[in-house]
């Protein structure tokens, strides 16, 4: 044994490679990130849309042993199923149906945030919709900053993942609302959101707090440094991104046929039927009716005769008239 281990530190201090460790380096020492095992793509399946790489310095909150720094803001189900966000916020301007959570759950591969009400909704419908997206499997349900702290209390009594109340800014209604039982706050404060995290962070220096990650760098740069654990990234609607990709395609095709040395096809101009004046339009294509025999074929409430002629079937069970 002792002489095999002498080979390997010969080995190690002639610069030969002995097994996953590089030469020079102990077998306890750490193996650098670069060193490990390569990300892991489809051919076809990949996530196009990545979150901003400054989101991942987030410090993250823990649900069900699951670490969350980012979060998807969407409900586009095509984005959902494209991102590496760490979660998805699906909240929506309208009222929640459980329909919407079911299809969104389907194409979710992350936990999923959805919006039960607190503006619109409130009360028991509220407490029962959140009920429901939990049956479906929703990680958490958000409630609108109009929600009352009752409100909070009651969603909070009628469910077990946890309730995200969102708020515009710190204030006795804020406290209260976490009092009543939100385990996650959403800051939604706009151009104070940083101020209002700073100050939600000295009163509640436990409490799991998220929001927008802004405009650029620097505004979510400031939020994570306020005490933001998890940021919200709106990522771009799939028209600007199947926009971008026409755009593409078609300076390739351009670029390919420069290259062949081929001429730009001459645009082939048709008229559209609905901009011509009907004096224009080919014989056959529309079948005009005269205005005098479209008035006389049309039928009033009086030209309208009854088939029993005023007189109602009888019904033979009953021996009178049905109504």
């Amino acid at each position: 044994m002792s002489e095999l281990s002498t080979e390997k530190n010969n080995a190690s201090g002639l610069g030969i490679h002995t097994g996953i460790f590089p030469s020079g380096q102990a077998g306890h020492d750490l193996v650098p990130a670069a060193d490990g095992p390569a990300p892991i793509e489809g051919r076809l399946r990949k996530a196009p849309l990545r979150v901003p790489d400054n989101y991942e310095a987030c410090s993250g909150f823990t649900l069900f042993g699951r670490r969350i720094r980012t979060l998807l803001y969407s409900t586009d189900v095509a984005a959902i199923r494209n991102s590496n966000a760490d979660a998805i916020f699906a909240v929506y301007p309208f009222t929640a149906q459980p329909a919407i959570t079911q299809a969104l759950l389907t194409v979710a591969e992350a936990p999923l945030f959805v919006g039960v009400g607190g503006g619109t909704t409130t009360g028991r419908r509220a407490a029962e919709l959140a009920a429901v997206s939990e049956m479906q499997g929703a990680a958490g349900v958000v409630l609108n900053s109009p929600a009352t702290p009752e409100m909070v209390a009651q969603v909070v009594s009628t469910v077990d993942i946890p309730v995200i109340a969102t708020i515009t800014r710190f204030d006795n209604e804020a406290a209260e609302k976490i009092q009543a039982g939100a385990r996650i706050v959403n800051v939604a404060a706009g151009r104070r959101t940083a101020e209002v995290i700073a100050e939600l962070r000295a009163a509640f220096p436990a409490l799991p707090i998220i929001a927008t990650g802004g405009r650029d760098d620097a505004s979510a740069a400031a939020t994570v440094a306020a005490g933001a654990n998890a940021l919200i990234w709106a990522p771009p609607s799939v028209v600007e991104l199947q926009r971008d990709m026409m755009v593409r395609y078609r300076e390739k095709a351009e670029a390919a046929a420069e290259a062949a040395g081929e001429q730009a096809p001459v645009a082939t101009v048709v008229p559209d039927i609905t901009d011509m004046p009907v004096a224009d339009v080919p014989t056959g294509v529309v079948e005009s009716v005269p205005a005098d025999v479209e008035a006389s074929e049309q039928i009033g409430e009086e030209d309208f005769v009854s088939p029993y002629r005023g007189r109602l079937p009888r019904l033979t069970f009953f021996n009178r008239r049905s109504w």
